[in-house]
């Protein structure tokens, strides 16, 4: 945890709404992972391919127990004891392949919490964890962020409105949620990195320009999650049963964690979500009540 502390990622999470843990995975695990992705994304239909087509994929994760092995992973554990997180529960998690010569994913925050106070306060909660299984450059559609946006206004909070489906379906190239921006700073990372991030934190990719797909995974986690309100545990709860969200929508054969064999729910049985039977859900909206600013 001092490292981590002593090297400033704490404090680049809370000002800048993200931080770098590098060279944290070991190249066995990232082996493991790819060689999961690689079996997995041959089997996502076109229809779901053109539905994302700015993202790529959204192979939700809970339909895969395997993936415990990384949601619970003694790294990413390690990395968030680093960052000080007191008592970081999981909620869903994503594979996410962006193919060669793919549009970049536009401009976004992912809080979906909005009306509650806690969401213009320094209080982180809900975080990613986004696993890269290739190097990424600008090249091959790195992340790129809006540093500071997770707690204060920023222009393209006035003309977004994340996961719309024509944003993810790209009916509008040129829209200017998928163009870079003078504050945007690019984040590369190479195997084996972990990239942390506020959810309220603007972010994107590039284009992957390049003759190869670049995929990640997206885990989501919520560092203090006893202390967050009532009402937010329960949507929590609600997104963790894949009975609420904009970016899931469960089918007939869809998992939950609680479904998992024994063998893979051990492996992240005290960072899933509790059950909050009889609390009522904080409603869903994703649009910041920031002060509006120009450009």
């Amino acid at each position: 945890m001092a490292n981590h502390i002593r090297n400033g990622l704490r404090s680049d999470l809370e000002n800048n709404g993200y931080c770098l843990v590098k060279n944290q995975l070991p190249e066995p695990l990232i082996a493991w992972l790819k060689s999961q992705a690689a079996a997995i994304l041959p089997t996502v239909d076109a229809a779901h391919r053109e539905r994302n087509r700015s993202q790529g994929s959204l192979v939700q994760l809970a339909d895969y127990p395997e993936f415990a092995k990384i949601i619970g992973a003694p790294e990413v554990r390690a990395a968030m004891a680093g960052l000080a997180f007191p008592n970081p529960r999981f909620s869903s998690g994503y594979l996410i392949s962006k193919p060669a010569h793919s549009p970049s994913l536009f401009w976004h925050q992912d809080w979906w919490a909005w009306d509650d106070a806690i969401s213009y306060t320094p209080e982180i909660a809900q975080v990613f964890a986004m696993i890269y299984l290739t190097n990424t450059t600008e090249e091959n559609g790195c992340l790129r962020v809006i540093p500071g946006s997770h707690r204060r206004a920023h222009p393209l909070h006035a003309s977004l409105q994340a996961h719309d489906e024509s944003l993810s379906r790209v009916v509008d190239p040129q829209n200017l949620l998928y163009q870079n921006h003078r504050d945007a700073v690019a984040v590369a990372v190479q195997t084996g990195d972990i990239v942390f991030g506020d959810a309220r934190l603007l972010h994107s990719t590039f284009p992957n320009n390049s003759d190869q797909d670049r995929s990640l995974l997206t885990l989501w986690y919520h560092p203090d999650f006893a202390n967050l309100p009532a009402e937010i545990r329960a949507t929590l709860r609600k997104i963790y049963d894949r009975t609420t969200g904009d970016t899931d929508p469960a089918g007939d054969d869809a998992m939950t964690l609680d479904e998992w064999p024994a063998t893979a729910h051990s492996l992240v049985s005290d960072l899933l979500i509790p059950d909050t039977k009889g609390v009522k859900a904080r409603a869903w909206n994703r649009v910041p009540q920031w002060p509006s600013v120009g450009d």
